[in-house]
């Protein structure tokens, strides 16, 4: 069959073109291949015959998509990650009842000038475009008179300076979480390397994220202000009272005041696994957070910013604590090429907790000295880098405060948890190197932020 196909190239009038250049699946093959069987087999052979002195025919083969056509296997190849231009991830608060300009910013390694397009619109509130007489005297109205509509998207802003307008819902009071997002892309005309010649292509970023948060830039939030049975929170953790004929107590809510708590949550631990080699509980528990609330992908704005939440022990012997103490956990399940990512505050000397009240922040970057987990016993906890925290934030599994301290029984009481975004001064705060992505463990031929 080979000869055959090397016999129907050599009858070919165009024979030093016809090996390198693939027929398109949407039309008909050359004359000198007489079936589409007899055309694998040319592909077979320009694949063993052009691979050195000119470009591979696998390569040709690559629709706009980047996915390759693999005629015999079916295989699709993963769609190649957009590393430059960038459209950067943004967080920006808006007061209720009060249009707000947010300034989307995209990121070109060689500084070329960029188009910007609004890729998705709100499901909340409207967005709009600035109005001419702003950017022309800087006077109000802010925003055009009309707003962005679906039909319009992808939608070219024209404002120079990148800005949008949006107006959050009439006579309606902010929540406890963001008030909308949406998302955007930029492109730039990027030139070919030095060493070759030919004109300039046109690039498109992935997407960016602009997040709208409220006013004190919360991006989520739970004050537990309604006794709707703790707003999606949970334990995990807890043991069954001995015997197996009772299920642990679980998550309780209390609407009234104690202290600077008002209407919080609250756990027991009425069971304790000890090591009686360290007196160490085996099994701790944890206030859980809402998957609905804290399960987002707007969290990726959070980064630079902070978490924070108010605790105060209702009783336990805070003298004898558990060992380590890893306060603060969040997972990525996608992250590491699917492996899995998580990063933990554990207790320190800078950072105790006696069971007195207290409100904790600690800071979503490098100086909220964050340790990585390599989910593997083998290996020791490091401090998390920038890109490994940011990674984490970008599609978090799961957010877990502990409550199990003390190495006996305590009760641990919890009020007003809350993801901030970074001031708007520091936006865009999620580092670009980092939303460029990192090398994949599982195809070092890959980029993604997931890979991180």
């Amino acid at each position: 069959m080979v000869l055959l196909a090397m016999h129907a190239l050599r009858e070919t009038p165009s024979r030093r073109r016809l090996p390198c250049a693939l027929p398109s699946p949407r039309s008909p093959a050359p004359a000198a291949i007489p079936s589409p069987r007899l055309a694998r087999h040319v592909l077979l052979l320009c694949c063993c015959c052009c691979w050195q002195s000119l470009v591979p025919v696998c390569e040709r083969g690559r629709g706009g998509n980047g996915m390759v056509l693999a005629m015999e296997t079916g295989e699709i190849a993963e769609k190649a990650w957009t590393t430059n231009p960038v459209a950067r991830h943004i967080a920006c608060p808006v007061q209720a009842n009060t249009p707000t300009m947010c300034k989307l910013l995209g990121a070109e390694d060689g500084d070329s000038p960029m188009n910007y397009f609004i890729l998705t619109l709100p499901t909340v509130g409207l967005l709009y475009e600035t109005s001419p007489n702003f950017r022309a005297m800087g006077i109000e109205p802010v925003n055009a008179p009309d707003p962005i509509g679906p039909h319009q998207l992808p939608f070219q802003l024209t404002d120079p300076s990148h800005k949008v307008v949006y107006v959050p819902p009439y006579n309606q009071w902010p929540s406890e979480n963001f008030w909308a997002s949406f998302s955007y892309v930029v492109s730039a005309d990027i030139g070919p390397p030095v060493v070759q010649y030919g004109p300039p292509t046109t690039v498109t970023s992935e997407a960016g994220l602009v997040v709208i948060t409220n006013s004190e830039n919360k991006i989520a939030g739970t004050d537990f202000n309604l006794a709707d049975g703790g707003d999606g929170w949970t334990l995990s953790g807890q043991l069954e009272v001995a015997g197996g004929n009772q299920p642990a107590a679980g998550l309780r809510h209390q609407a009234l005041s104690w202290g600077g708590l008002n209407r919080y949550v609250y756990g027991v631990d009425e069971v304790q696994n000890l090591d009686f080699a360290t007196g160490s509980d085996l099994a701790k528990w944890y206030f859980e957070a809402s998957p609905a609330t804290f399960h987002k992908l707007e969290l990726a704005a959070a980064y630079g910013g902070y978490v924070a939440f108010t605790v105060r022990s209702q009783y336990g012997d805070f003298r004898e604590l558990n060992d380590p103490l890893d306060w603060i956990i969040i997972e990525c399940e996608s992250c590491d090429s699917g492996h899995g990512a998580r990063i933990i505050r554990f207790v320190d000397e800078s950072f105790r907790w006696d069971g007195s009240e207290v409100m904790i922040k600690v800071g979503l970057n490098i100086t909220g000295r964050w340790s990585y987990d390599p989910l593997n016993s083998a290996g020791g906890f490091t401090l998390a880098t920038e890109c490994q925290i940011a990674s984490v934030l970008t599609n978090v599994s799961r957010i877990a405060i502990l409550g199990d301290f003390t190495k006996g029984g305590e009760g641990v009481a919890l009020d007003d948890v809350a993801i901030v975004s970074a001031d708007p001064s520091n936006q865009p705060a999620y580092p670009v190197q980092c939303q460029k992505g990192c090398v994949c463990r599982h195809s070092t031929a890959l980029i993604r932020p997931t890979c991180c």
